[in-house]
């Protein structure tokens, strides 16, 4: 049974990603209710995952130096307040208050991460990283579903979910927060986290967590669809479906990252990696659907895997007082990632669809033996 803190961290992860996850059905509803086009749609996403590439490290800054309560629970305030009112308002104020909820998520997923670091040691660390990789995996599964019927109904509903943030909030006040190091003057914390963000470890794990996304963005969530599409005639409920049944998957697997380490050791990140390189390699190549079904449980493999087990090494290395500031920078290289994901494949659909999936299987390759060569 999980524990109140477990479950406030919860809490914060399905809060840190509902921010596009809900809306992303309702764009054309969206759009029809406020009279504005594709660009301004596109707009109501760019300013609100734009905070968190800047903004995600100053918030682990703040984390550590003042406290992450001091930090969590008005982010998630102004994350409920903001988005909520977004339903009440015209486009222009809507820019702005979707910024503004921006800053409010910008740092929570990466929070609630230093949270278990905080609060956890050794397989349970391990255990709770996978539970929380795998609720995040839920939630990317079950946001869509749930915004689409919402804006069946009404296209402002899906902004009305945004207020679960303000019960989360109250919840977070009920954390057994770690009590911060007060004596280090600013300099002497500015030196060691630098010194920490240049140590080998977490580099690696901070570039392995943007080539990730660099795929999953890329190869995974723009042109899967296309691809499906094109060469096998799925429609958009099929695709969707088999999506969500890839990161119900990938909960399943993340669930059990403790276990996982326990057969695989240290070499987990590289497995994780040659899964997704496999994967990659025989999307392109499949002949039926079925064989597309299972390569994307192997992807889903690789993802339930890889993601935990860095989240894992990065708040093992890190000590406490410190802590707050590299995952948050972890989650800005994770931002990164998401953003030339769909660059990258863009560039290489350029040539064919199949070299997006072939360019990513090497990438993914090449990680598997950078990380195989730092054990």
């Amino acid at each position: 049974m999980m524990d109140r803190n477990a479950i406030a961290i919860f809490g914060i992860t399905l809060i840190g990603i509902i921010g596009v996850a809900i809306l992303s059905p309702a764009f054309p509803e969206i759009e029809e209710g406020l009279g504005i086009t594709d660009f301004e749609v596109a707009m109501l996403v760019t300013v609100f995952t734009l905070p968190g590439i800047f903004l995600a490290p100053v918030m682990g800054i703040l984390a550590d130096r003042l406290g992450r309560e001091r930090v969590i629970v008005p982010c998630l305030f102004l994350f409920g307040i903001a988005g909520t009112a977004c339903a009440f308002v015209n486009f222009e104020l809507m820019l702005i208050l979707r910024f503004l909820q921006g800053i409010g998520g910008s740092a929570l997923t990466s929070l609630a991460v230093t949270l278990i670091g905080d609060l956890y040691r050794g397989l349970e660390r391990a255990k709770i990283l996978g539970y929380n990789a795998g609720i995040l995996s839920l939630g990317l599964a079950g946001y869509p579903l749930l915004g689409g019927i919402l804006a069946d109904i009404n296209w402002r509903f899906p902004f009305l979910m945004f207020s679960l943030a303000i019960p989360v909030g109250i919840l977070a006040l009920g954390i057994e927060y770690p009590n911060v190091r007060r004596d280090r003057s600013l300099r002497m914390y500015i030196r060691e986290s630098l010194r920490l963000l240049r140590n080998r470890k977490i580099m690696i794990s901070f570039l392995s967590g943007c080539v990730v996304f660099v795929i999953t963005y890329g190869a995974i969530t723009v042109y899967l669809s296309f691809l499906l599409e094109d060469r096998f005639g799925i429609g958009a409920s099929l695709r969707g479906i088999i999506i969500a049944f890839v990161f119900l998957f990938v909960a399943v697997v993340a669930s059990n990252l403790d276990h996982l380490i326990r057969v695989f050791g240290d070499t987990i990140v590289v497995v994780g990696f040659v899964s997704y390189s496999a994967s990659l390699l025989v999307i392109p190549l499949a002949s039926n659907v079925l064989t597309i079904v299972f390569a994307l449980l192997l992807f889903g493999f690789g993802h339930g895997t890889v993601l935990p087990a860095l989240q894992n090494l990065v708040v093992s290395i890190a000590p406490t007082e410190n802590r707050a500031v590299v995952t948050a920078t972890y989650g800005s290289m994770i931002r990164i990632g998401q953003t030339v994901g769909p660059v990258f494949a863009s560039a290489m659909a350029a040539y064919s669809i199949d070299h997006v999936f072939f360019a990513s299987s090497m990438l993914a390759l090449a990680f598997a033996i950078l990380n195989w060569l730092e054990q």
